[in-house]
């Protein structure tokens, strides 16, 4: 259900596993906005996204002769890791609507992070350091 408050249609957290990573992986068709401006979304006093560390991507992604927008928020947890949200839009992400979802981004990290084990998180980075270096 859409609320009228909200600029997307929807959203997941995706843990550490990035959504442009697991499109590149799938071979999907897609093109990321590569001249939009995100600074107004970053706030190095104190604020949830910290320039330099954190990512903001929007893209679309193309399918049989439609399209979805999509923005992911990668947020540094750890020296080496993100954990990673996508939000789903039926147009083109306006610099406000990210203004308003990076707003009201810690409530959903913290409420997607509720009840989550740290063990299997923490299995889950480590798996993925071992991956990452069997590949390199």
């Amino acid at each position: 259900m859409q609320f009228s408050s909200r600029p997307y249609i929807d959203y997941r957290f995706l843990g550490i596993k990035s959504f442009i990573s697991a499109l590149h992986e799938t071979a999907s068709e897609y093109r990321i906005f590569e001249a939009d401006d995100y600074s107004i979304l970053y706030d190095d006093r104190g604020g949830m996204l910290k320039s330099g560390e954190d990512t903001v991507m929007s893209g679309v992604l193309l399918k049989d002769g439609g399209s979805v927008y999509f923005t992911e928020f990668g947020m540094k947890i750890t020296k080496s890791h993100r954990a990673y949200f996508v939000f789903i839009f039926d147009h083109h992400p306006f610099p406000a609507d990210l203004k308003l979802i990076s707003d009201g981004l810690e409530d959903l990290v913290l409420k997607n992070l509720e009840g989550v084990d740290i063990t299997d998180l923490a299995e889950n980075i480590r798996k993925n350091i071992c991956d990452e270096e069997k590949t390199h």
